[in-house]
């Protein structure tokens, strides 16, 4: 029985764990894309606005023609060979440092000014290709990548429960002998899994509320940009507090009958007396030395 909750809960952190990849992932290219496509869609640049701004400061007011040189083709211009610039040396860079992990001689700028220009001809066509698929925005992005960001969140809550990571006060427990942990930290498994499992339930009942608005109406409870419900987010959160509480009962039961891991958090936490014994013994050496 053992083996299989063991067997069962790796599977389940698997599972996980890909979800919170796949999460960022699309998180971070939604939000990517959106800020790209609202910077690179102005009608008038940061660049060009700064030439525009310091023409002005230089030579006075600007006639029109002046100015729509600047805020066009010039401070287009000046912003591409800028970029061109950053790609060549932030290329140049990471050569470097490839170069001194693998113990080779430095690489050469020229090559470095080949790849420099490569990445900037392909990050050019990406933006371009972006205008093109969305002129005016990313529709959804914002809210999509919420979306996301709740089911990274909440999974990687469920992920840190499993390794003992989450926020542990042990200031009580770490006093107690050994025979008295045991029954501590099943009462203590107990408790928390049955305060995840409370939100569990509160947030299923929210999720069935919108799942039946969803189902009852056409067009309700979607997002404005794709038919894809809403649901789908609040999901998240029934589903990790399950797995949560779940993890921790098991805890719990494992705890008294093995008793708890040594540092009472799976070895994870601070010892706070042992980090004052080192402080002292640091803070004596370093007084000691002449």
């Amino acid at each position: 029985m053992d083996e299989l909750a063991r067997k069962l809960d790796l599977l389940v952190n698997r599972l996980e764990r890909v979800i919170i990849l796949a999460a960022v992932a699309g998180m971070t290219l939604l939000v990517g894309a959106d800020v790209v496509q609202r910077t690179f869609s102005r009608p008038v640049g940061k660049t060009e606005q700064l030439l525009a701004w310091l023409g002005e400061l230089v030579a006075g007011p600007l006639s029109p023609e002046t100015r729509a040189s600047l805020e066009g083709p010039v401070g287009g211009a000046v912003f591409l060979v800028i970029a061109l610039l950053v790609f060549v040396f932030a290329a140049h860079a990471a050569r470097q440092v490839s170069a001194e992990r693998k113990g080779t001689p430095p690489p050469a700028l020229l090559g470095s000014a080949l790849w420099g220009a490569g990445l900037f001809v392909a990050g050019v066509a990406s933006v371009k290709l972006l205008l093109w698929a969305f002129p005016s925005s990313v529709p959804g992005a914002q809210r999509f990548a919420l979306g996301l960001m709740l089911w990274a969140g909440m999974l990687g809550a469920s992920v840190a429960a499993r390794e003992r990571r989450h926020i542990l006060i042990d200031a009580v427990v770490k006093k107690l002998d050994p025979d008295t942990k045991r029954p501590v930290a099943l009462v203590s498994g107990l408790v928390t899994g049955a305060f995840c499992l409370f939100v569990a339930l509160l947030a299923g009942m929210q999720l069935v509320g919108e799942v039946h608005e969803w189902a009852s109406n056409e067009g309700v409870g979607l997002y404005e940009s794709l038919p894809i419900p809403t649901w789908i987010a609040t999901l998240a959160i029934p589903t990790a507090f399950v797995v949560m509480g779940a993890r921790f009962i098991g805890y719990g039961v494992r705890d008294f009958r093995f008793g708890p891991p040594a540092g009472g958090d799976g070895g994870h936490g601070v010892d706070l007396e042992e980090l004052q014994h080192q402080t002292v013994d640091v803070g004596a050496t370093a007084e000691a030395k002449p």
